[in-house]
């Protein structure tokens, strides 16, 4: 078939063969791409039903968008020969990985979680798989799962079921297959019962034992020996099969391979949300600090208008940040920021199921009854593990006491999790401003912030703006206000009018209240941005004094890390960043954060995992897009760093790292003409207010790789100045080796280890 010709595909290549046909790699002479074709056998293209059948099912599968399901392009027909047209995925299959022997149970965790998101996808369209096994899961370079032969895997299942049980044998589906296919179905489809969806969860729970153990729960050597312990023996407990399994991943999979589909998981969107839940935690748990290692995790979500009109939902997310903010203050929780829980704002949730998906031991929820001006506010707190109650109480006051409100809601739930709400309990709180309608518009705004978009921004801004013309001396709104603009600064409108703001509403919000952790952390994140010449030692300081007063406080710890990986103490940028992926596990940033540390540390496979998460968090996240392409290209895999930087370019066009990373990729593959083009378009970049001191780095990097070594210096120097003076990254960065031995270069090393000396004096571990 090689040089042959399907419709508009030209066969190239053979890849393998299997009991449902042949599989070519061809090319798309009509859209020019590479695509994988496959074959299907006389058995089924001859058989009239059959054919019918696959090819009802392969349309159907066709529908299917997931990026961890292989698209299928086209089912079609050329003469008597039948073939399917389909995504070209490249990697290694899961039974190829099995000859590695067991699976570390973190990356077991992953690829599961993964292949649970795309058999969910599936079956919310009512497409079942039907054959789910090793052969048919391809884990990518970049770590990400596909799931194959959507669409005739079913067919297939049905012809080794249909063999099995009739003893045929045929000359196109081995024993082995027979064997191979058999092994991974669900008791139900043997006993010859009615099938769903809950049969591909059963089959997965066949492959994540056996990548768990290096052998199958079911090992009979027989066709029949193996029907029988599928539908009869209980599989030995995982656990046993080695020390390193943990005892969670067990149940999981033990729950998966119950004999009755009743008894299972009973969506594949429950085993993806444990499965992801477990591999946090093995992640985390490896290196958590001892500064959070051991805490609860607590989400609040936002609180159920059971009286709704439009004019009161602030309330739902206020109340609910507000509970946040105090519980978090104490130090002793670790407690889910508002931005993680907005999702379930407006929604009829189900508690329990929410605390499994936000992976938390307790969850609060809660309702508001308005009355006139009246509020009333049940809250009731849950243990996830067993859904037995912690607290349910009920709460009612003054809408113009709002702020008691809060603080009694608070107070209780503390009390109920054995910790204080603020570690200056034994105070009486006092309310930040004596005006019911400034706290009211406060509040409104909040709400219109927690949105994250330009427009409400605004709006919260005009918001918190009129609350202080009724109260210039509430300090609350000047610190919300100082993050709003530093907001607008950074995310929707660059430029220093938004900064100027920011940094007026902090100075007035310190003025009126200096021990004010919020005020510290956005004074902070001012102080240490391009508009303020990335200052680092200042920044650091004032991040320090906000986690001093809120031991809590996500974003200090994250900006923490994020300067701390800048100035080179990397050990310490990965334990903030650590502590704050126990607070959010899904925040695309801190992802991101420990995704650049693994590549200056070297560690490329690693920091493209961690950004392969922050962009399924967040595919449009900008700094995991621009930062992404650099695993690869520091591992030489540079394909896939085009590719990524293709991908960037479409939610960072005209960025000046991709520019300099461009300009590395090109000196890499030896073309020096291509890459001084893109060197030049990045020194021709006149005043930004982005952290363009990535790009002198890539760029200083090119020029090394080009043998071009006196404009190395020079370019370290400007990254340094503007904010990246990193030695550890330039010290082990591979492309400056050559530079070795040139004086200029290690000038600059030497300097940057005396101001790295002298920052691991100052700020690193005590």
């Amino acid at each position: 078939m090689i040089g042959q010709t399907l419709g508009h595909y030209r066969i190239t290549e053979k890849i393998g063969a299997g009991g449902m046909g042949i599989v070519y790699r061809a090319h798309d002479e009509r859209l020019r791409r590479e695509v994988a074709l496959k074959l299907l056998p006389e058995q089924i293209a001859g058989h009239a039903d059959r054919r019918a059948r696959i090819m009802t099912e392969a349309r159907a599968a066709s529908a299917l968008n997931h990026p961890g399901i292989t698209t299928i392009y086209e089912v079609g027909e050329e003469g008597e020969q039948l073939f399917i047209v389909m995504e070209l995925v490249t990697g290694r299959t899961l039974r190829a990985m099995l000859a590695d022997g067991p699976a570390e149970p973190r990356a077991l965790a992953r690829v599961g979680a993964q292949v649970a998101e795309a058999l969910a996808a599936a079956h919310a369209q009512s497409v079942v798989h039907g054959d789910v096994k090793p052969e048919n899961i391809i884990l990518q370079a970049d770590a990400r799962v596909k799931l194959l032969d959507f669409g005739i895997a079913r067919q297939a299942a049905a012809e080794t079921l249909t063999l099995t049980q009739s003893k045929v044998s045929h000359a196109w589906l081995r024993d082995s297959e027979i064997a191979g296919t058999l092994a991974y179905m669900a008791p139900e489809l043997l006993r010859g019962e009615p099938t769903d969806a809950r049969a591909d969860l059963f089959s997965l729970g066949v492959v994540l034992y056996e990548l768990a153990a290096g052998r199958r729960p079911f090992p009979g050597p027989t066709a029949t020996a193996l029907t029988s312990q599928i539908v009869n023996d209980p599989p030995p407990p995982l656990t046993g099969a080695s020390n390193l399994v943990p005892a969670e991943l067990g149940r999981i999979v033990h729950k998966l391979l119950e004999k009755q589909p009743g008894s299972r998981y009973q969506s594949a969107r429950e085993v993806q949300v444990d499965l992801t839940n477990l591999a946090r935690d093995l992640e985390l748990g490896a290196v958590l600090p001892a500064a959070v290692a051991g805490k609860r995790a607590v989400a609040v979500l936002p609180f159920k208008l059971l009286t709704p009109n439009p004019e009161d939902d602030y309330l739902s997310v206020a109340l609910a940040d507000a509970v946040i903010n105090q519980l978090s203050a104490s130090g002793e929780l670790l407690v889910r920021p508002t931005s993680t829980v907005m999702r379930y704002a407006k929604q009829s949730t189900d508690p329990l199921l929410a605390a499994r998906e936000l992976n938390v031991q307790v969850i609060v929820d809660g309702s508001i009854q308005k009355f006139g001006q009246r509020l009333r506010v049940h809250v009731q707190a849950w243990k996830a593990a067993d859904g037995s109650t912690l607290l349910s109480g009920k709460h009612e006051s003054d809408i113009a006491d709002l702020f008691g409100l809060q603080d009694k809601i608070a107070d209780s739930l503390a009390r109920a999790f054995g910790v204080r709400a603020a570690p200056a309990a034994e105070a009486a709180p006092t309310a930040p401003t004596k005006n019911p309608m400034a706290y009211e518009l406060f509040l409104r705004g909040v709400e219109r912030l927690s949105r994250f978009n330009r427009w409400d921004t605004r709006t919260g801004i005009e918001m918190l703006e009129n609350a202080l013309q009724l109260d210039p001396r509430f300090a609350d709104a000047w610190v919300r206000l100082a993050e709003a603009s530093l907001m607008m600064a950074i995310s929707f409108e660059p430029g220093p009018r938004w900064m100027r703001a920011a940094e007026r509403a902090s100075r007035r919000a310190l003025a009126l209240d200096p021990s004010h952790p919020d005020a510290h952390c956005t004074r902070g994140r001012i102080l240490w941005s391009p508009a303020k010449h990335f200052q680092h030692r200042a920044a650091l300081r004032a991040l320090d004094h906000a986690l001093r007063l809120n031991p809590g406080c996500h974003p200090a710890l994250q900006w923490r890390a994020t300067v701390f990986s800048h100035v080179g103490l990397l050990a310490e940028a990965k334990e903030g960043f650590t502590a704050a992926l126990a607070t959010d596990p899904d925040d695309a940033y801190t992802l991101q954060g420990l995704g650049s540390l693994a590549v200056y540390s070297g560690n490329y496979e690693e920091g493209e995992e961690y950004y392969a998460r922050a962009l399924s968090v967040d595919p449009s996240h900008l700094f995991a897009n621009v930062f992404s392409p650099g695993a690869p290209l520091y591992a030489g895999k540079l394909e896939r760093a085009e590719e990524k930087m293709r991908v960037a370019a479409q939610v960072a066009p005209g960025d000046v790292l991709l520019s300099a990373s461009e300009a590395l990729l090109w000196a890499k593959r030896g073309e020096p003409r291509k890459a001084e083009q893109a060197a030049q378009r990045v020194l021709r970049l006149k005043a930004v207010l982005t952290h363009s001191h990535h790009a002198w780095h890539h760029l200083a990097a090119a020029y090394a790789v080009l043998g071009k070594a006196a404009k190395v210096p020079p370019l370290l120097r400007k990254a340094s100045r503007t904010g990246f003076p990193n030695y550890p990254a330039y010290r082990d960065d591979p492309h400056f080796a050559p530079l070795r031995n040139h004086p200029q270069f290690l000038r600059v090393l030497a300097e940057l280890k005396r101001e790295w000396d002298a920052y691991q004096r100052d700020f690193g571990r005590r």
